[in-house]
């Protein structure tokens, strides 16, 4: 048999075992012997009974970082510039 234990809505441990361990009463186990995808960290509804994969963090790529660079170029230029000015 396989079985997950449950941790702040996730499957914090998933582990096998002949029959389901007697832990302390506030140790959630559920078994997931019939849901071979279940991995730890996944997502569990105790609603549904329902296990999903966790949503990993999606980085955008800036538009165009070529304009970016162009900004910043324009900026030490006009900083280079005021200091100039101060100092003269």
């Amino acid at each position: 048999m396989r079985f997950a234990q449950i941790y702040e809505g996730k499957a914090h441990w998933v582990f096998e075992s002949d029959k389901k361990p007697e832990f302390a009463p506030n140790i959630v186990l559920v078994d997931i012997t019939d849901k071979p995808e279940v991995q730890e960290h996944w997502n569990y509804n105790s609603k549904t009974g329902e296990f999903t994969p966790p949503v990993e963090p999606v980085y955008v790529e800036p538009e165009n970082v070529e304009t970016l660079d162009e900004r910043v170029v324009v900026l030490e230029d006009t900083v280079t510039e005021i200091i100039t000015k101060v100092y003269e």
